[in-house]
């Protein structure tokens, strides 16, 4: 419990949307290792659990963690959930925050105390905004790149070799007085760790924008920091990663799966959206209610 004063100020954004079996599965899993990491940073007043109209919402019953729930009577997606977090999070709490750290519904989290080494790297060095924070090891890093032919990949975390904005090959750099928090010329991804100020302010410019993909995120973070951090060993890994592996198939993802499959699902795509400023009615609670 130690660590939680050092992360009060880190705002964590699980968004959800379960309307089949496997986003279900997922979501119990996401639930479990929420319990079992309150064990160890102590959340306290900075989860908030934001629901896309599920089907059904009973893996949250067993959610053990102080939380703020907000159920949307309509699936606006998974950027508008957040930029609904970012506008109310402070209301919400009555409190600010300086750091944000989105979660998305399909992940499994683990040794979050690794987080208090990330937060401090942003508090000091003001020329980063934001660490990636999903499994991944600098030292062992071919496991993880999608490009390498490793002998034993990581398939869950595998990730692409170059910077989704420049084409640039990955490399990493140490950097002096941390030992765990590496800087890189990689792009950023949204579930991790950012200096909210600037991550607000990215969503602030998306929001005007007509559609907007995953590279549309990238290249307005490289905009305002060309570099980021990257946590060696991580917080997180994704169940849902790549549905196209064989033993995977089950699995319905909205970065994957085609638009006819999402259609009949309910989903909406996180590859290519919007973000819907008008939001519809959004019930807050301080539990979840089973659907």
């Amino acid at each position: 419990m130690s660590n939680n004063a050092a992360l009060h100020d880190v705002l964590f954004v699980v968004v959800t949307c379960t309307k089949d079996r496997s986003r279900e599965k997922a979501l119990i899993n996401l639930v479990k290792s929420l319990n079992k990491q309150h064990e160890v940073v102590a959340f306290d007043r900075n989860l908030l659990l934001f629901d896309n109209a599920s089907v059904t919402t009973t893996p949250l019953d067993n959610l053990t963690v102080p939380a703020r729930f907000a159920f949307s009577s309509k699936n606006i997606g998974y950027w508008s959930a957040i930029n609904w977090a970012l506008d109310n999070a402070s209301r919400v709490f009555e409190k600010e925050f300086k750091f944000i750290h989105p979660i998305e519904s399909d992940l499994v989290l683990f040794h979050m105390e690794r987080l208090v080494e990330a937060r401090d790297f942003l508090e000091t060095r003001k020329d980063y905004i934001s660490v990636r924070t999903q499994e991944f090891s600098v030292r062992h890093c071919k496991r993880f790149l999608k490009n390498s032919r490793s002998i034993f990949p990581v398939r869950r975390s595998a990730v692409a070799d170059f910077n989704g904005v420049t084409n640039e090959t990955v490399s990493f750099d140490r950097i002096e007085g941390f030992d765990n928090v590496y800087g890189s010329n990689w792009h950023s991804k949204v579930p991790a760790l950012h200096r909210l100020e600037e991550f607000q302010s990215v969503f602030k410019d998306l929001a005007k924008q007509s559609e907007i993909t995953e590279q549309d995120f990238m290249r307005a973070m490289h905009q305002r920091a060309p570099q980021v951090a990257v946590m060696d060993k991580g917080i997180f890994y994704a169940q849902l990663n790549n549905p196209f592996w064989p033993w995977e198939k089950r699995w319905l993802t909205g970065s994957w799966m085609n638009e006819e499959m999402a259609e009949r699902h309910g989903y909406l795509s996180t590859r290519r959206s919007f973000i819907d400023t008008q939001y519809p009615e959004i019930i807050e609670l301080n539990q979840p209610v089973s659907l």
